[in-house]
């Protein structure tokens, strides 16, 4: 499945597929640009199938009915959500773009990275373990963007030696996702990414 959402400020697009011989995936993702801001989750479920379905979609909705708060509050929100649930890995991503500046909170294996046009790349590490539910500590990202910045938000079922060299080629995203392709085709994992273009 591929998802476009682009204005004057931003330009994304969202790549998602099944884990081979599973009828739903085990991933989930929100993603909303308007005027002011981008609000973007990508959460990946603990194993695959229904259950991981549920935990992932439960911080998907959450993240789309609590947009208007700051990515701490979301992130928080989605780990009371995982009570009773199988539980979730997710990055919260906020983009401010008259300040210029975005918010990032990642638990587990969710990976982001930014690369902005005059070398510098963002790479934070995430704070290890899942959302469950259990007392949790987070770290949060602010930091300022350049005009043309390329970022990619990925799950592990995306597996790409040196990704970071793909932000620097200076190719479109679409160009990037095409040259992704053949990192997807193992399928033993749910895979989903978020590639976007700051404007």
């Amino acid at each position: 499945m591929i998802q476009v959402e682009e204005n004057q400020h931003i330009h994304t697009l969202v790549y998602q597929l099944n884990k081979e011989g599973k009828s739903i995936c085990g991933d989930s993702f929100y993603i909303k640009a308007d005027d002011q801001e981008l609000v973007c989750a990508v959460a990946d479920g603990l194993g695959s199938g229904t259950l991981a379905n549920e935990s992932s979609s439960a911080i998907r909705d959450l993240a789309e009915s609590h947009a208007d708060e700051d990515v701490a509050s979301i992130i928080e929100r989605c780990n009371q959500a995982m009570k009773n649930k199988r539980g979730a890995t997710a990055s919260i991503l906020k983009v401010d773009f008259a300040a210029r500046q975005f918010t990032y909170c990642s638990v587990g294996n969710v990976r982001f990275i930014l690369y902005s046009p005059s070398g510098e790349c963002f790479y934070p590490l995430p704070v290890l373990g899942y959302l469950s539910g259990k007392p949790q500590k987070y770290k949060t990202h602010t930091f300022s963007y350049e005009k043309g910045s390329k970022f990619i938000i990925h799950t592990d079922g995306l597996n790409v030696p040196d990704i970071r060299s793909y932000l620097k080629k200076g190719q479109s995203i679409e160009e990037i996702s095409n040259s992704l392709k053949i990192y997807t085709t193992s399928r033993n994992d749910d895979l989903t990414y978020i590639l976007g273009q700051l404007l």
